[in-house]
């Protein structure tokens, strides 16, 4: 049974992490009205005629239903066998909240048309859906073996850090979904100049905020490699669940930039596209992965700062 319900959290995941990309390349393909302006119909009818923006837009419904139920049970099965822990209720509710509230806002998105702000809000809580997923799911498969990466508790000033980051994250992501929802994506033709040899454009328009989503990665990148810096001067030996998470974040990173550039230089290439939102997402659930590790630790003072 034990074997069962771990192997469930990780489906529950990736098929939560297979929404996502599902939900990107509805955006990237312009298939959001696959299906009218209408739900759960699609034109009309419960299952639809064959169009390549319809299909799309129909097995993205099918993928968010189906989501739906598996993260429901496995949450109350997590909830019942953890009954006494409060960081796996807590977690239960956030995936099964966000699911929902990602799900039912889809749905309006469809039914009435939204400004690009509603609608970068729309990825920003489907992240934290899988993110919910996907912490739940670490808690199970790591459960017997906490004692065994867990040896000392972080100082005050790593978690500021890790939890700063993880909020400066989010708004990144929402800016990048925002440039993508206001046509911004190509508003900076080139890299690593914006276009021609500007590198510094007129912050105005779109191409403002193209660059400020540019700007923003880079400071990113200089927070996460500040983290994983820590984590190996501090926690090589007493936090391996830390130390290892940030170099991953590290990979993950620089994994998000350079499909970015491909994104531009490709000129919208769906695989680029779509390597960018996969990289994006499991670095965010990477990075809360690390904000939540910091508040666990054995009852002992914080490892000293060297």
């Amino acid at each position: 049974m034990r074997n069962l319900f771990k192997i469930t959290a990780i489906f529950t995941t990736i098929v939560m992490f297979i929404l996502m990309i599902a939900g990107s390349l509805v955006t990237t393909t312009g298939s959001g009205l696959g299906c009218g302006n209408e739900w759960p119909l699609c034109n009309g009818q419960l299952i639809p005629e064959y169009a390549v923006a319809t299909m799309i837009e129909y097995t993205h419904r099918l993928i968010t239903a189906f989501a739906g139920l598996l993260v429901l049970a496995f949450s109350i099965w997590a909830w019942i066998r953890y009954r006494r822990n409060r960081e796996v209720k807590i977690l239960a509710i956030m995936s099964i909240a966000f699911i929902v509230i990602e799900s039912l806002l889809g749905a309006s998105a469809v039914i009435w048309p939204q400004s690009a702000e509603a609608l970068a809000l729309h990825f920003g809580l489907s992240l934290i859906a899988f993110t919910g997923v996907f912490l739940l799911s670490m808690f199970v498969i790591q459960k017997d073996r906490s004692d065994h990466f867990i040896k000392g508790a972080v100082t005050g000033k790593f978690k500021w850090l890790a939890w700063f980051t993880l909020l400066f994250t989010y708004c990144d992501i929402y800016l990048g979904a925002y440039v993508r929802h206001k046509g911004a994506s190509l508003a900076c033709t080139s890299f690593p100049a914006c276009y021609g040899n500007t590198f510094i454009p007129k912050l105005s328009g779109t191409t403002g905020i193209h660059f400020a989503h540019r700007f923003a990665a880079l400071v990113l990148f200089v927070l996460i490699i500040w983290i994983m810096v820590s984590a190996i001067k501090q926690y090589k030996e007493t936090r391996r669940d830390i130390y290892y998470a940030s170099i991953i974040a590290v990979a993950l990173t620089i994994a998000q930039i350079f499909s970015g550039i491909f994104v531009v230089m490709s000129r919208l290439n769906v695989f680029a596209t779509l390597s960018h939102s996969a990289f994006i997402t499991a670095l965010f659930a990477t990075l809360s992965y690390i904000c939540v590790q910091t508040l666990k630790g054995k009852r002992q003072k914080a490892v000293k700062q060297n």
